[in-house]
């Protein structure tokens, strides 16, 4: 124990808790601690314990002892330092993690001070190896005390990255939805999803670099940094300088990471090409389009970094999803394009069929070809004589006529082509045309006009008369495309006579074909997105019956329990919370499918005059378990005269419950709900108000949309899928009223109110079509066992069910297949036969049918055990023959009024035969 004594009471002296500049503020160097002081043998015995506890754990924990705060480990946390381990041991913490000290260095001094504290996934970035590492971790910091002191502080880590990486993606991919929801340019694409990756990820520099159509350099217009790298706007660099396997695999559409240029072996060898961009970790994902390579989306870093597969998959999926958001914008840019050229060209057809003036004509054609081609100015020349020597300016746009007055007449130079008929002549830059040179120098006409690039286009009829010529000019170099040669080519067609009909039918059969390519596309995605919602809806039904089938046998064995151990306080303590958790399990699924069905309209109300004061009993009886659960204070305040509403009793006790529901589940124990119906005025208004945790100002609105639900905490205490008040108000909705909610804020508890149009005190519940009163079940005590025939392939649940009404006195017998129970019930003739409906060899639907076709088994009961529970279900089973339809886990006050009542009818029947 000696050798604690040195550090044991040290908090008050310790430099390192009180900011001594001498301290930890500046990490000093790792240093190794005496042997002897870490060897946990030597320790006093309760800490001797914690380091028995801490090397036998396969979570990562350690102690920080004595005033320096020095690092005693197990093996986990040893994988964390990476390659300061061993020397890490015995070291102090500060030195140790420098990087993480200035943010841990407050909960160390709370835990020194007494205090356990916790961080909740919580972002380490540190050195591991050489590299920098991001990842999130759970951290329970305790003091451990020694002779009524603190003399170190225990720590646990557990990783949650990969968790907290799949919540982070699945938030990007909403909020990058919604980011790009509404831009529409490719460059403003490109710049939002950089952005957006680089801030969740921490990266230094995220982009695209455009590849060009040879596949030999890679170019980048913009990027995004967060200042620990400059940009590489402006920027191009030859791909394979970057190493030919990395090229090699971007061309095949792989994506490629490197944590460390200078160790990988694929990137070493081009080191200097990662230097002249100063990345030293990258991911690169290349960005396919029509079989090659087209660009790639990057990601820097200037120091070696390890990349986690989920940031990896994350930028894939960035890369994807903004490929195809930049293709639709290109699309639709090109479209937009081709509308406004469409425009202009069918304007400027209009205007030359609209008129025989030459004036107008020429200038409706310079206009126009200037407009098309972007070009600072243009001039139309006409030939007025039928001989080159005579063409003279008729039309201007864009530039004085003194300008082209000081060129004199076109007759040579770059009016050749016009003067000729040839084809148009494309010039990028006449500066570099050595032919032209002399023209452009300085006090020359073309200097003046400041022409780089020029585009001249012959006008020429079909018979091959030169009528004239377009000449269209920029001062800057490289203006007019091979595409705007062939638009302004068509338009001095259309100048020339019968061409421009011709062209313009081109365009207008060009944008049929795309309309109804558009339209074809449209009806392919309306049959698709049938198929799909026809395809959820199977899959619910599917996904309902597959989580109830494993719910019956549960609840069966856990009523079972309850019965046969009825004096086993803890067994019948266990049974009850298994049947609470049935239940609650049950609720989920309903809710989920009654969800989907009335989002579809497919809920058909049975409408009935209904005394609202039932409805409230009703709710409060089927959530009466959870408020004794939380042992809440319930207080209703009903009239004493009835509240008649016009609706459906049991979708309006499914809405209130779900009310009431909600407010004890976020109502901390031992709350208080108060329940208050009034009716004035011709509506009727049900206030449900709890005292519980409230709701944010900007949660209160959207309360009642689906899968809403308040701050989640890890432990999801509240549970739920976010679904009840989804449920609640389509419901109200089709019973033309609204709810609504309300909470002055967090921990101010919350009202919600429902409101209806109600029938005045002067209605009467006793319509042709309102809803009987629950009627005694018949009850009659036979003179035998009543024989119940359990036909169910899921041998869990036929057994444990037979067994559960075994115990409550009926004679059971089990089948686990169609075949083998309609042989046994042809021979033992059951009182009742359970069956499920997915049968291995014929469905219980056949199986019903062919039992009410056999006449020695007409006394049978039928009754439909199944975990298919839509209203279908139910209206296919009572077609095929079923008596009655129970949905798994089976409501077992339910099946005993179904036995009960049977147990009356083979009374009868038994009555019957001994007499006769």
């Amino acid at each position: 124990m000696s050798n604690l004594s040195g550090f044991m009471p040290m908090v008050d002296a310790s430099p390192v808790l009180s900011g001594d500049p001498a301290g930890l503020d500046a990490p000093a160097p790792v240093v190794t601690a005496p042997s002897t002081l870490f060897e946990p043998d030597t320790w006093p015995e309760g800490l001797r314990a914690i380091a028995d506890l801490i090397q036998a754990s396969r979570f990562p924990m350690f102690l920080a002892i004595g005033r320096e705060l020095r690092l005693f480990y197990n093996d986990a946390y040893s994988d964390l330092l990476g390659d300061k381990h061993p020397a890490a041991r015995g070291a102090p913490y500060a030195s140790v993690r420098p990087e993480l000290w200035d943010r841990m260095r407050p909960y160390f001094d709370e835990v020194l001070a007494g205090e356990s504290t916790q961080l909740q996934h919580a972002l380490m970035e540190f050195e591991r190896n050489g590299k920098r590492e991001r990842r999130f971790f759970c951290v329970s910091l305790s003091p451990v005390r020694h002779a009524g002191q603190v003399a170190g502080v225990y720590c646990v880590l557990t990783e949650t990255t990969s968790d907290v990486l799949s919540d982070y993606r699945h938030a990007f991919h909403q909020k990058l939805g919604e980011a790009l929801d509404g831009l529409d340019d490719a460059d403003h694409i490109m710049r939002a999803t950089s952005a957006m990756t680089g801030q969740t990820l921490g990266v230094a520099r995220v982009g695209y670099g455009e590849i060009d159509a040879a596949g030999k350099s890679v170019s980048v217009d913009g990027d995004w940094t967060n200042g620990r790298m400059p940009s590489l706007a402006g920027r191009s660099h030859p791909l394979d300088a970057f190493g030919p396997a990395i090229t090699a695999k971007l061309r095949q559409g792989r994506s490629v990471r490197i944590d460390d240029v200078d160790t990988d072996e694929r990137s070493a060898p081009h080191a200097i090409a990662y230097d002249a961009i100063g990345a030293r970790a990258l991911v690169m994902v290349p960005i396919i389009e029509e079989a090659r390579l087209s660009a790639v989306f990057y990601l820097h870093e200037p120091m070696a970094r390890h990349w986690t597969e989920r940031e990896v998959a994350m930028a894939e999926d960035v890369a994807r999803h903004t490929r195809e958001v930049a293709r639709r914008s290109r699309v639709e840019e090109s479209l937009r394009d081709e509308s406004r050229i469409l425009e202009t060209v069918n304007r400027a057809g209009r205007a030359l069929a609209s008129t025989l003036d030459l004036a107008t004509l020429s200038q409706s054609i310079t206009d126009a070809g200037t407009e098309l081609s972007g070009a600072r100015f243009g001039a139309f020349f006409y030939n007025a004589g039928g001989r080159g020597d005579q063409m003279r300016l008729y039309a201007l746009s864009g530039a004085s006529r003194e300008q082209f007055d000081r060129l004199g007449p076109p007759t040579a130079g770059i009016f050749r082509p016009i003067l000729d008929g040839d084809a148009p002549v494309r010039c990028d830059d006449i500066t570099l045309d050595p032919q032209h040179a002399a023209l452009v120098a300085e006090d020359t006409p073309l200097a003046q006009l400041r022409v780089r690039s020029y585009l001249a286009v012959p006008v020429v009829s079909q018979s091959g008369q030169v009528l004239g010529g377009l000449f269209l000019g920029h001062p800057s170099p490289n203006m007019f495309t091979e595409r705007t040669e062939r638009i302004v080519a068509g338009l001095a067609a259309q100048a020339a006579v019968a061409m421009d009909n011709a062209h313009l039918y081109e365009i207008a059969q060009k944008s049929a074909l795309e309309r109804a390519a558009l339209l074809q596309s449209e009806r392919l995605a309306r049959v698709q997105a049938e198929r799909l919602s026809h395809t959820k809806d199977e899959f619910l039904a599917m996904l309902a019956h597959e989580l109830r089938n494993p719910l019956a046998p549960i609840s069966s064995s856990a009523s079972l329990l309850s019965m046969q151990f009825a004096s086993e306080p803890r067994i019948c303590q266990t049974s009850a919370i298994i049947s609470r958790q049935v239940k609650h399990m049950s609720r989920l699924i309903d809710d989920l499918l009654d969800v989907s069905r009335v989002t579809r309209g497919l809920v058909k109300l049975k409408l009935a005059t209904v005394d609202f004061r039932d409805v409230v009993s009703g709710a409060l009886d089927q959530t009466r378990p959870l408020v004794l659960e939380k042992s809440h204070h319930v207080t209703v305040q009903l009239p004493e005269t009835p509240v008649y509403v016009r609706g459906d009793q049991t979708r309006l006790v499914q809405s209130v419950a779900n009310i009431v529901g909600n407010a004890a589940k976020y109502t901390p124990k031992a709350g208080t709900l108060a329940i208050c119906l009034s009716a004035d005025g011709g509506r009727m208004a049900l206030e449900v108000r709890d005292n519980g945790s409230g709701m944010p100002p900007d949660l209160v609105p959207n309360v009642f949309d689906l899968f809403t639900q308040g701050a989640r905490t890890l432990a999801r205490s509240q549970g739920g899928l976010g679904l009840g008040l989804t449920l609640v108000k389509r419901l109200v909705d089709l019973h033309d009223g609204d709810v609504t909610a309300h909470s002055d804020g967090v921990g101010c508890g919350s009202t919600f109110t429902l409101r209806l149009p109600c029938l005045g005190t002067s209605a009467r519940c006793d319509d042709a079509d309102a809803l009987p009163p629950d009627a005694e079940p018949v009850r009659a005590t036979l003179g035998r066992q009543l024989r119940v025939l359990i036909v169910d392939d899921n041998t869990d649940a036929a057994d444990s069910l037979a067994t559960l009404l075994q115990v409550q006195g009926h004679a059971t017998a089990v089948d686990y297949d169609a075949a083998s129970a309609l042989r046994r019930a042809r021979i033992e003739r059951p009182d009742v036969m359970l069956i499920d409906i997915g049968l291995p060899d014929i469905d219980g639907y056949q199986l019903a049918s062919s039992i009410r076709a056999l006449p020695e088994l007409a006394a049978t009961v039928p009754v439909a055990v199944t975990g298919y529970g839509q209203a279908k279900d139910r209206e296919r089973a009572l077609d095929a023959g079923f008596a009655h339809h129970l949905v798994k886990p089976v409501d077992m006050t339910a099946l005993v009024r179904i036995l009960e009542t049977s147990a009356a009818l083979a009374a009868q029947n038994d009555a019957a035969a001994a007499s006769s």
